[in-house]
């Protein structure tokens, strides 16, 4: 169960991890960082920072699916062996995600978008899974 509750921990940290680049996008611009209107400002980021900021709100998406498969298998006592390299794996993906997000690597944040989504829908197979 460690594991499982280092990888929730991990993704939660992954989406403010995105939010942090975010800021300095932020604070890069010729105004700095407005904390009095910031979801103003980051509405109107371009290049790298608009893009920190897709990965930093498609974190909320996915760990809202991630969070509630690995509450799932945990409410079913599903053996963990499969569940931990599940979550590993998609904690791994979301990081490398993040990466090609801000480095404008469309083609290849979309594959593993999908990888990290299919290791969240596999979770959810677990539990009828041989």
């Amino acid at each position: 169960m460690t594991i499982i509750t280092i990888c929730l921990l991990v993704s939660i940290g992954q989406i403010y991890l995105a939010k942090g680049i975010v800021a300095i996008a932020m604070a890069k611009e010729g105004k700095g960082y407005d904390n009095h209107h910031p979801r103003m400002q980051q509405a109107q980021l371009t290049g790298w920072g608009a893009r920190a900021n897709g990965a930093h709100q498609n974190g909320f998406e996915a760990f809202s699916i991630f969070s509630v498969a690995i509450l799932f298998n945990l409410l079913l006592e599903v053996d963990f062996y499969w569940l931990e390299i599940l979550a590993m794996s998609f904690v791994a993906l979301r990081f490398l995600y993040i990466y090609l997000y801000i480095a404008d690597l469309p083609k290849a944040r979309s594959t593993i978008w999908t990888l990290a989504f299919l290791c969240t829908m596999i979770m959810y197979l677990l539990p009828i899974l041989p």
